[in-house]
């Protein structure tokens, strides 16, 4: 692979995956080229430390906690990031919202990975009489007899997904109990498509949000099914909040600004 990028004669070589053996990157800088690291996951899928073995030129990370241990800890010249979404994929419904969620009558939307620590907090929702419409596989782990009859056991894409993110009342997003400071992609995807999400509290939310994130965000699953009743019941000031998070999200997180980003820093 080394060989095939080398005789390429890229400038730049962005490694993306947490798995690429440090012997590639230094047959590649061996040649003069620069080589940068973009993890865009939580800690957990670190696999056997390569990123840290290796010697990139830059560490992007989305993750303060990371940040900090990799900068200050290994002195690693260590850049944080945050994830955006794609404007030409996920692109918001030209129907009107408000007639998106009359059509689709979900009051709750769940998608992705169905592991088992996302189920279980669904099932909490479901026996507090949450009404759940849930996309998604559950791997190897079966999910929580709640569930039963809330789940469609595929994954939406392209403009299905953004009709049901949009068309949602609510988009919950219990964030991997990994993304010790940080939010996962699906943040970006969904306030990029129009939704009304609610998602775990991090502190960084109050750099990402254009609204006070204690508004979108829950600390316990308690505090998680009293906002979805709120919500449901407040319906312009939901709809209000979306509107206003889809066109800070629209103007500064999408992969143009992204890659600005990176692109000033590498300069």
């Amino acid at each position: 692979m080394a060989r095939e990028v080398n005789d390429f004669g890229p400038d730049l070589v962005v490694c993306v995956y947490r798995f690429i053996p440090p012997q590639f990157v230094r047959d590649v800088k061996a040649v003069g080229r620069r080589v940068i690291h973009i993890n865009p996951d939580q800690l957990t899928t670190l696999e056997n430390q390569q990123i840290f073995a290796s010697d990139y030129d830059v560490w992007f990370t989305k993750d303060p906690y990371m940040l900090r241990f990799m900068r200050d800890k290994m002195n690693l010249n260590a850049v944080q990031y945050n994830e955006a979404f794609n404007r030409r994929v996920h692109r918001r419904p030209e129907t009107e919202k408000a007639r998106l969620e009359e059509e689709l009558d979900i009051d709750v939307l769940s998608f992705g990975s169905l592991y088992p620590y996302r189920t279980n907090m669904l099932a909490c929702l479901q026996r507090q009489g949450v009404k759940l419409r849930i996309f998604g596989k559950t791997g190897r782990y079966p999910s929580p007899p709640d569930l039963k009859g809330c789940i469609e056991p595929r994954f939406i894409l392209g403009e299905e997904k953004a009709r049901y993110v949009c068309g949602a009342r609510i988009v919950f997003n219990n964030l991997h109990y990994a993304e010790v400071e940080s939010v996962n992609n699906k943040f970006f995807e969904i306030n990029g498509m129009g939704g009304f999400q609610l998602c775990d509290y991090r502190p960084i939310l109050r750099d990402l949000l254009p609204v006070d994130p204690e508004k979108v965000s829950f600390r316990t699953i308690g505090e998680a099914v009293s906002k979805i009743r709120y919500y449901l019941e407040h319906t312009d000031e939901r709809r209000e909040i979306a509107e206003r998070i889809y066109g800070h999200f629209a103007d500064n997180h999408s992969y143009d600004r992204l890659i600005d980003h990176l692109l000033n820093h590498i300069s």
